[in-house]
């Protein structure tokens, strides 16, 4: 009986780290997809898997199955992962359907808002912003007046930066609910619900690492690079440009008791997961955590910082191999590395690479930036994973160092209108 590994979802970086471990493994590989985004990401890279599953609605667990059979896929996978954010709960619940009842419950990953109130009804309770949550667009613009402004709104369910608007004060919500009522998730889908919480000033960080029964162990600890941009009516939108890795075998002890009481919380003792958090008067404050690897080729991150294959980790743990013994380095640098969206910036890292000698402009995953209409499948992707003109790669002896070299490159004067709510360095 051969082994079979499915994957729910592409990832989004072009990176498919769990199918190159999988086949080293010796599993048979397979991609459930939109076909729509396997026709798109094929026009710049091959993907590897033996077997792509058209279907129209990956986050479909009952459909993901019943696809996998139509195509001939007759044994059931004995690891099944989500490659994208966005089909988490569905891998998840199709671990449970194959489990059978007999099994018992199987983890399925909490959204942005469950995480929020497990952790408020938590204790000791980690602090967290100040949060509200609305089913709607519009319910919110019918809250407006008891908002606290600057406040952020986010899907409680979207990925990528997907629908996540700033408003400072009460005369932006018209504009910004605007463009929600018009924002389609990925795949073409709605939004189940959304967060408006207060905007906190900090510094931003995410943990990657691994639970194996329970025991949560952090491999890095990056330092975000979060870019603003202002639209034509003056609405401010979030790109998580950039990470700067740092190996975490000395991890800080407010960062990893907030990484066990996460994964005691939410109840997840097994798997890849990043924390994404903020750091406000010295203490963090939680923001949300991701049950799956990191996107934007952090995998790569990870690895070049640590010598460790955080995919190949994961993957083991999934299939009940255990965790097995990490070597982290004695001597570990800073890398960092910051996607390029503007010319401007392309330019002035080209310029200071020449000028320093150090650094390196990566290719991109080369997704043409094609016209749909918002209601398309493929919206969500082309807004928030296309249009990329390099990734500038940066290794120093501190974080500092990298995260100060960025933002020399982002600051050039076009694309800095407003540094006094916009960075909180």
């Amino acid at each position: 009986m051969r082994k079979i590994f499915l994957q729910i979802g592409a990832t989004r970086d072009g990176q498919n780290p769990y199918c190159a471990v999988a086949k080293r493994e010796g599993y048979f590989t397979v991609l459930a997809e939109m076909g729509d985004f396997v026709d798109y990401q094929s026009l710049s890279i091959q993907l590897p898997f033996d077997l792509i599953v058209r279907l129209d609605r990956p986050e479909n667990p009952w459909d993901v199955l019943q696809a996998c059979l139509r195509a001939g896929l007759l044994e059931h996978p004995q690891v099944v992962l989500a490659g994208f954010e966005a089909y988490n709960a569905s891998a998840g619940r199709v671990r449970e359907l194959l489990a059978g009842p007999d099994a018992g419950p199987c983890f399925i990953p909490p959204d942005k808002y469950a995480q929020r109130m497990a952790l408020r009804k938590a204790w000791p309770r980690f602090p967290q912003p100040e949060f509200r949550f609305f089913a709607s667009p519009l319910s919110i613009r019918d809250a407006r007046d008891a908002l606290l402004y600057p406040c952020v709104i986010k899907p409680v369910d979207g990925g990528g930066g997907l629908g996540i608007w700033l408003v400072e004060e009460a005369s932006q919500l018209d504009a910004v609910i605007g463009k929600l009522v018009e924002t389609m998730n990925y795949g073409g889908r709605g939004f189940s619900g959304f967060i408006v919480e207060s905007w906190l000033p900090g510094d931003e960080y995410s943990l990657q690492g691994v639970v194996d029964n329970g025991h949560a162990v952090a491999l890095t600890c990056c330092q975000k690079v979060i870019e603003h941009h202002i639209d034509a009516e003056g609405c401010i939108s979030f790109y998580e440009s950039g990470h700067v890795a740092m190996a975490a075998q000395q991890l800080p002890a407010a960062f990893a008791s907030l990484m066990s009481f996460c994964c005691e919380t939410f109840g997840y003792r097994q798997g890849a997961f990043h924390i994404d958090f903020i750091m406000v008067n010295g203490e963090p404050h939680f923001l949300e955590m991701g049950f799956r690897l990191s996107g934007m080729g952090v995998v790569n991150l990870v690895e070049e910082v640590t010598g460790i294959n955080w995919a190949e980790v994961a993957f083991k743990i999934e299939a009940g191999r255990g965790l097995p013994v990490l070597h982290f380095p004695k001597q570990a640098q800073a890398i960092g590395r910051l996607r390029l969206r503007q010319r401007l910036q392309y330019d002035a890292a080209e310029r200071w690479i020449a000028q320093h000698q150090r650094g390196q402009l990566l290719p991109p995953l080369n997704l043409p930036a094609l016209a749909v209409s918002p209601r398309s499948s493929l919206y969500a992707d082309l807004t928030r994973h296309a249009g990329i003109l390099a990734t500038f790669r940066l290794a120093a002896d501190s974080r500092d160092d990298v995260l100060a070299v960025f933002q020399q490159i982002l600051d050039v004067p076009s694309l800095a209108p407003r540094r006094d709510l916009l960075c909180a360095e």
